[in-house]
């Protein structure tokens, strides 16, 4: 069982260092899909693009917080009362960070809206989001008006976009509960 045990804090190292590499991929791609989108004003509909990434590694990286969440669960629910109680970790750390969640809302523990992991991910979305409208805005009344397929398509990304950053702002929302 102590074989068990360490094959699962393995599976959940291995798992947290996926996070972080979703992590970097996430806040790379985001870097470089707005250098792209300010680099030229004919390229800030581009900007389109992140909400869709942030969206895509968003949910990969709940997906893995679950997974170690799970295996976590299992360590103290199943192999730990096999082993006579003998793995205290998870229960002293559900203890610890119990008694840490009462804190203010501002903090790093609980998955809030203000957690930095959470505003890499959904807050980058929504700043694209609002960047991307205000620039297209602003383009089309410096301009003149865009050909109706540019601004309809921009209309239909604008959207999408939008749709997916509810949709992880409601998967941060499930995983922190």
């Amino acid at each position: 069982m102590l074989a068990e045990y360490s094959a699962l804090r393995a599976e959940i190292e291995r798992r947290a260092n996926i996070q972080w590499n979703v992590f970097a991929l996430q806040i790379g791609s985001a870097g470089a899909i707005a250098s792209v989108a300010i680099s030229s004003v004919s390229n800030v509909a581009i900007l389109l693009l992140v909400p869709f990434s942030s969206y895509m590694f968003g949910s990969r990286y709940i997906l893995h917080d679950f997974q170690i969440k799970l295996i976590q669960r299992y360590i103290s629910e199943s192999l730990s009362p096999r082993l006579g109680g003998g793995l205290q970790w998870g229960s002293w750390k559900a203890e610890a960070i119990s008694a840490a969640e009462r804190r203010p809302w501002f903090g790093v523990i609980a998955w809030n809206t203000a957690h930095p992991t959470r505003l890499a991910f959904e807050g980058v979305a929504i700043l694209t989001v609002v960047a991307s409208v205000a620039a297209i805005a602003y383009g089309w009344l410096s301009s003149g008006l865009l050909p109706w397929y540019m601004a309809l398509g921009s209309l239909v990304l604008w959207i999408l976009g939008l749709a997916l950053t509810c949709l992880l702002h409601r998967s941060f929302d499930r995983a922190s509960s």
